[in-house]
This record gives structure tokens, sequence and C-alpha cells, in this order.
């Protein structure tokens, strides 16, 4: 997503993936470990009553290393899931002949170009169809990364105990042989469940996430006039509805950041139009 870059500081984590700059801040790990606290508490409870339950999965209870590993581990997840997303957006960006850098901030991260304006249609510098292909890079590096893991499971006849959220409705990735650490379950589950659900997220058409970007190529390719309003209109639309859907089942955070966004949305829309049409 390209939104306004974090400033630097002197605690940030800073290496090169495949040529590409990428800068991690403080507030990425602290961000992580908030939002999978509650799971690592599930997994470690998980750990501590399994083998009662089920005396052939006791030696997941043996192989528990309790909530703070675990949260560690979930962290570590997050920032591979993420990175790999933002890793998809520069890759992608860079067959076009654009060189770009990673900042991982807050809640996700960014996929910056080095020449700013380059994806910026109105000025000419690339197709409608480039500028799809990048945004959508992201969602689907991470849908990858996940396709790999459920083909590996699968090859090896290889379940875990729970399946993901969005992930048991189309793929059970329980019913095979349970593998005996709970670590690695815990680290698998953790790379799915962001690598599946975030990315689904990022594809609905919500400014200013990759989707609400697809949207708002698509609509102009098919109506240059209007396209844009259409767009801000529909990511209104769809916010307002993430974010009903999310408070109705209980997703207060969801529901707040889509509300967030969805509010945005109808800000540039008033300025967009206010202005005649010009972004």
């Amino acid at each position: 997503m390209f939104l306004a870059e974090p400033p630097s500081t002197a605690y940030d984590l800073r290496f090169r993936l495949f040529g590409i700059a990428v800068r991690v801040t403080p507030f990425f790990w602290v961000a992580a470990a908030v939002l999978g606290w509650d799971l690592a508490i599930l997994f470690d409870q998980i750990g501590k009553t399994i083998g009662a339950e089920y005396p052939e999965l006791t030696s997941l209870s043996t192989t528990n290393p309790h909530q703070g590993v675990l949260l560690l581990i979930w962290v570590a997840a997050v920032f591979v899931s993420v990175l790999v997303h933002e890793l998809g957006h520069a890759l992608v960006m860079k067959q076009y002949g654009v060189g770009s850098y990673i900042v991982l901030y807050h809640f996700g991260g960014l996929a910056v170009p080095d020449q700013p304006g380059m994806f910026v249609r109105s000025r000419g510098f690339a197709s409608p169809w480039q500028q799809i292909a990048v945004s959508a890079a992201g969602p689907g590096a991470q849908l990858l990364l996940a396709g790999m893991l459920l083909v590996a499971l699968t090859a090896t006849g290889s379940s875990i105990l729970i399946n993901p959220p969005v992930i048991g409705r189309f793929v059970d990735v329980t019913g095979g042989k349970q593998i005996p650490s709970l670590p690695v379950q815990a680290a698998i589950w953790f790379l799915l469940y962001p690598s599946i659900g975030w990315a689904l997220l990022n594809l609905l058409p919500v400014y200013p996430m990759d989707g609400g970007q697809i949207a708002r190529e698509l609509f102009s390719i098919f109506n240059p006039h209007s396209g844009i309003s259409y767009s801000l209109m529909l990511s209104v639309s769809v916010g307002v509805g993430a974010a009903v859907y999310a408070y109705v089942h209980n997703q207060v955070f969801l529901a707040m950041f889509f509300g967030m966004l969805a509010y945005s949305s109808y800000q540039i829309l008033q300025a967009y139009t206010g202005r005649g049409g010009s972004w």
C-alpha cells in the first residue's frame, strides 16, 4: 500500500533482500505483539490441556514453549508474511524498471518507489495495468506463501490442530497426521492466518488498501471521467459494510479500522469532487 512513510529512527532494523533495502521500525514489533497476545495465550492453553483430552497427542503438551515463546513465534510469522507482501510489490515494480525500498511499521508496511510519481497514472509514467499488477502482487505473494504451506502439509500427510479462520471453509488442515510439535504447529498456523486472512482483507476495494488501488484503476479504465469518483464511492460503501460486519462479530479493532478508512475515503471524495475531479 502507498501511504505516508514514517520517519527514520536510530532503533530501526535495516537490511537488504534481493537487492531491496528494508527498514523495520520498532513499533512494528510492538503492534505485532499486541495483535498476537490472545493467540499466544490460546496456543499455550492448548499445549497445557491437549494431553489430558487426547492422550495420543501428549507430545504436544511436552513441547509447549509457553506463552512468551509462542508470542515471539507469532511476531516472527507476521514479520515474514508482511515482508513477503511488500516484496511482492517491490519485485513487480523492479520488473517495470522502478526501484523501491520497503518499510515495515505499525500494523503493516509500505513498498515505496524511489521515484514517487512513477505509479501515478495521471502523470503518464505507467499504464493502469502496471499499477494493477503492482497492487495485486502484494496480496498475491502472501497467498502464494500460504499455498506453498498448504501443499507441503498435503504432500506430507501432516496436519495441525486448528483450522485458521477463512481457510477452514475451503481447506481442512486438521485431517492428517498431527505434527508432534506445538511450536511448529503454531508457526504454521501463525503464517497461514495473516497470509490468507490479511491478504483477502487487503483486496477489499477500500482506499488506501491494495484492493482500493485496483478498483481505482479498473473504474478509470472503463470510465476515465468519473472512474475515480465511483471508486471512492465504492470504498466508502464497502468500508462501512466491513465496519458493521466486524462490529456485529465483536471485532472492535477491525470495525474501527474500516470505519476510519470509510471516513477517510468520504473526505477524499468530497475534496476530489470539490476540485472538479482533479487528483
